[in-house]
């Protein structure tokens, strides 16, 4: 698991959350927004416009802003659950694949031309219908092309529909030519 956290050295919140994920042995990257121009730019991004430390980013691209520790537990505590879920690309079959203890969930179909990723398909076994596995799916997926900077072209509804209704994954639809 990939956390980030944005703060400086004067913050009390900061040195709380930081002392949390070491008396833990929770590994994280720690980013001193005094030192780190770009810091703050993903501090204002994260919080509306608010300068609001500290910042812990997640790998699934949540955050939490000024939690304390036992909504840092708990947030951790989620992610380890949905971590059961592993998103691989099968290139071989052209397929992004959602696994949940070694089986297959949700699958995405794919085709790639240069740094553009086609999704003509999204499906899930029918036994795993109606438990979210397909939204779970494509936000492995999308995080897979933002990680390779890459574009999609959602040609599934569902796919589309998906990244509509989640803002944060809008700037990684390929422009039309």
């Amino acid at each position: 698991m990939t956390i980030t956290m944005y703060g400086a050295q004067w913050c009390k919140d900061c040195r709380r959350a930081k002392a949390y994920f070491d008396e833990n042995g929770i590994d994280f990257d720690y980013v001193n927004a005094e030192e780190t121009p770009a810091a703050t730019e993903i501090i204002l991004e994260r919080n509306a416009g608010l300068q609001r430390i500290p910042v812990i980013v997640f790998d699934d691209d949540s955050h939490l802003t000024e939690a304390s520790n036992e909504e840092i537990a708990t947030k951790l505590a989620d992610l380890e659950a949905r971590n059961s879920f592993v998103v691989t690309k099968n290139t071989e079959h052209g397929t992004f694949e959602l696994h949940h203890n070694g089986e297959l969930v949700s699958h995405a179909d794919f085709t790639k031309h240069g740094n553009v990723y086609a999704i003509p398909h999204v499906g899930t076994v029918r036994s795993f219908r109606g438990q979210g596995h397909a939204s779970r799916l494509m936000d492995g997926v999308l995080q897979h092309i933002r990680m390779e900077r890459s574009t999609i072209v959602p040609l599934c509804p569902f796919a589309a529909s998906h990244i509509r209704d989640n803002p944060r994954w809008q700037p990684l639809v390929a422009a039309a030519d």
